[in-house]
């Protein structure tokens, strides 16, 4: 084997002083309880839709603190660590040290690089969990409020904080604010948990003020996982999956077929579904300003290897539900779709685009069964028939009776119609 020369060995050693270098930076605990759980949106999702996974106003996290047009928060972030000291039981200085002790833990949160040095990323964890922590106490509690807080007395602030605060890229692990949260004097937090400030905050978000909160919503690692474990079912209750299936018809081409609509009653989660006897029951939904950051953010966690795909299935049950603005109102007339946005056409391009880019795989679909039973019943002989006699009607409505004059014209094609078979059948009859 040939000598190694000088520069050679230069080389190796440039090269295993690199590596050093990374593993060092790897978090030190692989054994953590906080696998990577915070991630990047991939990039077909992503170009779908940029706003939906881009912060507005705050940057929350690591991920995107170096964003120019953001930086404007973070002296709120500073005024709400003064106060915040107000209401603490220890100083600055046990801060510091509580969130360093968290360190190796967070980081191993954050699926992507951190482009950050320890003490700037401390400062993050710091500055941005307590910026949470008074968000929360300050909704929760109004006379905690300075007088002139702008995030709640300016409506599009508030609005876009609440949709930063939805995106997957713009999180912080609970086990941060929860720890920094048990340092407020309890007179000040009155004996409320993180989580349940969190579902105060988050209540016009989904079906979130009116869900009961689940003991498995106390696992989420963070905000965003919060709100899927609030919205899904309990898993002790999951329905066995089909491996098999097609997406059903749409509203109205179910409604032809003879299937009737009706909202399930009381404050339902989103899969309380049914199809029995030709009626399907669905549950109620908000469309509103989150609704599209709040779905295609669960769907991004979900996409990335949560290890179930529940609401990218409820998604995909609605898409093939609205096809048309007519799906959007018929939804709407028996109070399942309760549209915020105003025009039924946003309400179906909405639910039309939220999962495209979105790697589907059959065995994962939580409705597969519904929708074999609602297309088993639209295309029996009977339904197949009364679906088509329903479309026949509708067009002669629209194209021979949408207005007066079309109906006499129709009414006198039809007299004369008639006229000249009686005035035949009499010609025949006097020939005999």
């Amino acid at each position: 084997m040939a000598s190694v020369t000088v520069i050679e060995a230069e080389t190796v050693k440039t090269l295993v002083s690199s590596i050093d270098h990374k593993l060092t930076a790897l978090s030190a605990d692989t054994s953590c309880s906080y696998p990577s759980c915070i991630y990047r949106v991939p990039e077909k999702p992503r170009k779908a839709n940029e706003a939906a996974y881009t912060p507005r106003l705050v940057s929350i996290g690591p991920l995107h603190h170096k964003s120019g047009q953001l930086r404007g928060m973070e002296s709120y972030k500073l005024r709400c660590l003064r106060n915040f000291l107000k209401r603490s039981v220890v100083g600055l200085v046990e801060l510091a040290w509580f969130v360093a002790g968290c360190e190796s833990i967070v980081r191993g949160c954050y699926e992507d690089t951190i482009n950050l040095n320890q003490e700037e990323f401390l400062e993050v964890i710091l500055l941005d969990g307590i910026f949470i922590v008074e968000l929360f106490l300050r909704n929760c509690f109004p006379d905690l409020k300075e007088g002139s807080d702008i995030i709640f007395i300016n409506r599009w602030m508030r609005s876009d904080l609440l949709h930063d605060m939805l995106l997957l890229e713009n999180q912080l692990p609970i086990i941060v604010t929860e720890g920094l949260l048990n340092y407020v004097d309890n007179s000040f937090r009155r004996g409320m948990t993180l989580h349940h400030l969190a579902y105060d905050f988050f209540k016009d978000v989904g079906k979130t003020g009116i869900l009961p909160m689940a003991k498995h919503c106390y696992n989420a690692r963070h905000f965003v996982e919060f709100l899927l474990l609030l919205h899904t079912p309990v898993p002790l209750y999951r329905k066995r999956l089909a491996m098999k299936f097609q997406y059903t018809r749409s509203a109205t081409e179910l409604q032809q077929a003879g299937v009737k609509f009706r909202c399930a009653e009381g404050n339902k989660c989103l899969f309380n579904v049914a199809f029995t006897e030709g009626e399907l029951m669905l549950p109620n939904l908000i469309v509103n300003e989150w609704t599209e950051t709040f779905f295609r953010n669960i769907i991004a966690f979900e996409q990335c290897g949560y290890h179930s795909k529940d609401i990218t299935s409820y998604v995909m049950l609605m898409d093939s539900l609205i096809n048309t603005p007519e799906d959007v109102v018929l939804l709407e007339n028996h109070r399942i779709i309760i549209n915020d946005l105003g025009e039924t056409k946003v309400v179906a391009e909405l639910f039309n685009n939220l999962y495209k880019e979105v790697v589907t795989e059959t065995d994962d679909f939580y409705f597969a069964q519904l929708c074999d039973d609602l297309n088993a019943y639209s295309k029996d002989p009977f339904h197949e028939f009364k679906s088509k006699w329903f479309r026949w009607r509708r067009m002669l409505s629209r194209d021979y009776f949408s207005n007066p004059w079309s109906s006499i014209s129709v009414l006198a094609a039809s007299v004369l119609l008639i006229l000249t078979l009686i005035q035949t059948v009499c010609s025949i009859l006097q020939v005999k």
